[in-house]
């Protein structure tokens, strides 16, 4: 691997770990303001760190991204993905149902989820990707679905956040088809301005919105606004620069198991035996449906020759 790709990787591995915490701090905004409002606070911090960031990095030259159609179609496109991703996932962590380990395994289905929406672009699929498909869907029943009452159905703060998921890998796509063709720092905030503008105005329709609210969810909301969302989302665009959308999936999966420690470490969230054996599932099979097949057969290869002559 040459030094370009490592280092896209290793931001991308920080971005992962960012995101993880997130989730903690995501749990402690829902307490006290609804989704749409509490993400019209964090992205809304997120943009003015984008900002400045953009106006320190570019100076003179910061208004020149902001000309390109592409820009506008990418911020459209990818601010209206963010919005409903994020939308679904606060909701569900919202719901008592839903902790931010829960959560974070189950969006992690968005790197299993991004090579079946690119069957609808002509990408290829093999028995690997379904391998890892029936995998970590055995993983969501084990992780989601409540046996302990007669109904036995998914919880509704585990669906919310599983169709959130979609909406994240449809973003992935969306980043991977445009950050070659505009400014990253001008992508990342055009699409966290779109998010904010349209988180807002959802909230202004459907939500109450009292101060008391803001004021104890603003230290989560600076946590996500500066870091989950000005630092990761940019670190994310330039690490996809170099990095395949498949193995930049593989790397994201690292992020629901940093979402269960800091679960386990801040929030003291516990899990049973049957949610853990649902988590290492959900890895697995979104581990596996990303793997290189060419290290899969490498891997067979070694063990058959190390084997001993009969």
């Amino acid at each position: 691997m040459d030094r370009g790709k490592l280092n896209s990787n290793l931001l991308l591995l920080t971005t992962s770990i960012i995101w993880g915490f997130g989730f903690v701090a995501q749990e402690m905004g829902s307490d006290h303001l609804g989704p749409n409002a509490f993400n019209g606070t964090r992205y809304s911090v997120g943009a003015v760190c984008l900002l400045a960031i953009l106006l320190l990095w570019h100076r003179g030259r910061a208004m020149d991204g902001f000309r390109s159609r592409d820009w506008v179609k990418a911020s459209l496109s990818a601010g209206l993905f963010l919005f409903f991703g994020s939308l679904l996932q606060q909701a569900g962590i919202g719901d008592e149902s839903t902790g931010p380990g829960k959560a974070g395994f189950i969006t992690g289905l968005y790197v299993v989820i991004v090579p079946l929406l690119g069957l609808g672009l002509g990408h290829r699929t093999n028995t690997q990707m379904w391998a890892g498909v029936a995998l970590a869907t055995v993983g969501l029943w084990l992780l989601s679905f409540n046996l302990d009452n007669e109904q036995r159905a998914i919880r509704r703060g585990d669906l919310l956040v599983f169709f959130g998921a979609f909406c994240w890998a449809a973003h992935v796509l969306v980043i991977d088809r445009f950050t070659n063709r505009v400014s990253s720092l001008h992508l990342a905030l055009g699409q966290v301005t779109v998010c904010a503008g349209a988180s807002w105005v959802a909230s202004a329709l459907a939500e109450p919105m009292e101060l008391a609210g803001f004021r104890a969810a603003f230290l989560p909301a600076l946590y996500l606004g500066s870091m989950s969302i000005a630092v990761a989302f940019t670190m994310q665009i330039i690490g996809q620069r170099k990095a395949h959308p498949t193995h930049a999936s593989i790397i994201f999966a690292m992020e629901a198991v940093v979402g269960v420690f800091a679960g386990w470490l801040i929030l003291h969230e516990q899990l049973t035996q049957r949610e853990l054996a649902g988590c290492l599932l959900m890895f697995c099979g979104m581990v596996l449906s990303q793997l290189p097949v060419h290290l899969i057969r490498l891997g067979l290869t070694s063990r058959a020759n190390d084997k001993p002559p009969a």
